[in-house]
């Protein structure tokens, strides 16, 4: 979290948004979208429950123009019956952002990651589904070939919900 805070505290000013994740995102060499600079604030093992004590916090200190959430998968590797309660109050407390949640990718190591989606369906503004992708050898991460498709729907949605015409 500290590594999070000084790149926030360094940020030369100018458009930016805010990727709240999990190791996928965090391994994700996320490009500008719509003008905004990144920042990613992906964390390997972090769950929704991360998030919903951190994300308002992390926001505040940038005050993005728009949050991506790209959570779940921890959630669901570790069956996490909370996960309904923390993502929902973590989305609350984000309310007065723009907000693109980010569907888990569902690898052969997240054999929970449909019924976690269902409950990430509940919410929106929702980016589509990865279909069909490589993951690791763990079957939890994205192989470097699935990157560009995952940051493909997230750019897609982001630029249809959020971005200006």
């Amino acid at each position: 979290m500290a590594a999070i805070e000084s790149v926030i505290a360094q940020q030369s000013g100018g458009p930016t948004y805010l990727a709240i994740g999990d190791s996928i995102t965090e391994f994700a060499e996320l490009e500008p979208i719509c003008g905004r600079k990144p920042v990613n604030a992906g964390i390997g093992w972090a769950t929704s429950e991360t998030f919903q004590t951190h994300g308002l916090r992390l926001a505040a200190l940038l005050k993005p123009d728009f949050i991506v959430v790209a959570l779940g998968t921890n959630d669901a590797t570790r069956n996490k019956a909370d996960f309904r309660q923390h993502m929902a109050s973590l989305l609350v407390s984000l309310k007065d952002y723009r907000v693109v949640i980010v569907p888990i990718p569902g690898g052969p190591g997240v054999p929970k990651a449909a019924e976690y989606n269902a409950i990430l369906m509940q919410h929106s503004p929702l980016a589509q589904p990865l279909v069909s992708f490589k993951s690791t050898d763990d079957g939890v991460h994205l192989a470097p070939s699935a990157y560009p498709p995952w940051k493909h729907n997230l750019r897609a949605a982001v630029e249809r919900l959020v971005c200006p015409a």
